[in-house]
């Protein structure tokens, strides 16, 4: 159960940071002069939304996703235990309001999409806190190639 709630964590960092820069952004659009701008913008948004979320998720949410199902496995009948341990999750999820309500309820979901899969074992685990990683490596090279590429224009004045 611990190694599919670490998985759990390092699947939602990324879908909640771009979810997040998301709306975000879509609030910005309007006030920023170009695209590149705000696409540079979104994706260090979500480079420091995934360094914040991820470290958060895989602490506080894995310990608090387990006791959840386990409060809602010893407490409740077999019909109620998926509302019991969704309110739980949203109880525990409650801790800075709208923010981490949308990172509880994408991690319940996903969670439960992953509970009937086979068994995750440890090894794969362990290679699943590389998405969120390579996922950081690869947006923060791409801003970088972003910014190198327009200033090349900008000092040959290739606009």
């Amino acid at each position: 159960m611990w190694n599919r709630k670490i998985v759990t964590a390092s699947i939602t960092s990324p879908i909640y940071a771009i979810l997040l820069a998301c709306g975000v952004t879509m609030m910005d659009v309007r006030e920023n002069g170009g695209m590149s701008d705000v696409l540079s913008g979104f994706l260090l948004m979500t480079v420091a939304y995934v360094a914040v979320s991820f470290p958060i998720m895989l602490t506080y949410g894995v310990v608090t996703s387990w006791c959840s199902d386990w409060l809602a496995n010893r407490f409740s009948s077999k019909r109620s235990r998926w509302f019991t341990s969704f309110a739980l999750h949203i109880l525990f999820g409650l801790v800075l309001s709208w923010l981490s309500l949308l990172a509880t309820i994408l991690f319940f979901l996903i969670d439960r999409r992953l509970i009937n899969r086979m068994d995750v074992m440890k090894r794969a685990a362990v290679k699943s806190m590389l998405i969120p990683i390579g996922y950081l490596l690869i947006v923060t090279g791409s801003v970088y190639i972003i910014d190198v590429i327009q200033d090349f224009f900008v000092r040959f004045n290739l606009f």
